[in-house]
């Protein structure tokens, strides 16, 4: 062990990653450093993919796998704390990748564990073997350079609230667009009755516009009266936290017009939260800092597919020492 250390000390960085490698490589077993932890092993060939791409990205690479294990199965405080009380063992100011495989979460602590990752390591690669959903792509947002996979996906940043009465997850989006296509409605609704009775009557504009006008106001007051206001204001605030925060990420890498423009389009102009987001609409949208996965990254994200949405693994894959 001290000549372990010793040699780590004294060898060039290239030489440190190769002797680490192969010391994990000659494990007995695998672990993720803060869920399961050690108590608990790893898939091995999971493992494997994870080093062998830590190899090809030139960097550590830490896990955010999200599913099945309660503690850590969406971004949200516990997941923030448990980063930022592993944030010793990251490098400081180096180079980090972060594998994410998540449905999402609040949206405040992703920002705060992209801070976390910018802020410690100076930036990170954002690599999505699968999906990056919600608040995971507003962490996503966040990288210095994203690499998807070949049918990964991201998703719209619309914020998602729990309905009591239905029981079950809408998006805050809902209530918003529906407003606005109401007025939408009651705009080409007032169009269309000028038009038609201007052409059957003759008479003029201001002479129809307020008889018209009351004829459309009584048509759209039932359903507006239905609309309550107090519960409309905190669902556009919540779509407007997403907003914000994709903004400040965003500004790293975009213009303050680009990162506004993006994150408006994030937020509003998907028709559902499931919504596919790849790598082709990302450009489209103005998104600058995708990077091409190589043919080997693209094999170890394939290979490691099988192995998620069963279990949480979260922090850096360790090698179980040989007793």
């Amino acid at each position: 062990m001290l000549e372990f250390v010793w040699f780590i000390t004294m060898a060039t960085p290239a030489a440190v990653g190769t002797a680490v490698a192969q010391a994990q490589a000659q494990a007995t077993g695998y672990y993720a450093t803060i869920c399961p932890g050690p108590q608990a092993t790893i898939p091995p060939v999971f493992a494997r993919a994870v080093l062998d791409l830590q190899t090809s990205l030139g960097m550590p690479v830490w896990l955010l796998i999200q599913a099945g294990e309660e503690k850590y199965n969406d971004i949200g405080e516990n997941l923030r704390k448990a980063f930022f009380d592993a944030r010793g063992e990251m490098p400081q100011n180096g180079p980090v990748a972060l594998l994410i495989d998540s449905p999402g979460g609040d949206a405040r602590n992703a920002f705060q564990i992209a801070t976390l990752f910018r802020r410690q390591c100076s930036g990170f690669t954002a690599v999505v073997p699968r999906y990056a959903k919600s608040a995971a792509t507003l962490l996503v947002l966040g990288a210095k350079e994203i690499i998807l996979n070949r049918f990964a996906e991201l998703g719209p940043l619309d914020a998602q609230v729990w309905d009591s009465e239905r029981e079950e997850f809408s998006s805050a989006l809902d209530e918003v667009q529906t407003l606005e296509r109401l007025h939408a409605f009651s705009l080409e609704a007032l169009d269309r009755t000028m038009m038609f009775l201007i052409g059957r009557t003759g008479k003029k504009v201001e002479r129809m516009l307020p008889q018209v006008a009351k004829y459309i106001a009584d048509i759209m007051s039932p359903m507006l009266a239905n609309v309550d206001v107090v519960h409309f204001t905190q669902r556009a605030r919540l779509l407007k936290v997403a907003e914000e925060y994709a903004i400040r990420l965003l500004r790293s890498r975009h213009s303050n017009e680009e990162a506004q423009t993006i994150a408006r389009h994030l937020v509003e102009k998907y028709p559902e939260h499931d919504f596919v987001i790849d790598a082709d609409e990302l450009a489209a949208i103005g998104i600058k800092n995708t990077k091409q996965p190589t043919a080997d990254q693209i094999n170890l994200m394939d290979g490691m597919i099988p192995y998620l949405g069963k279990t949480s693994f979260i922090g850096r894959v360790e090698g179980v020492p040989n007793p």
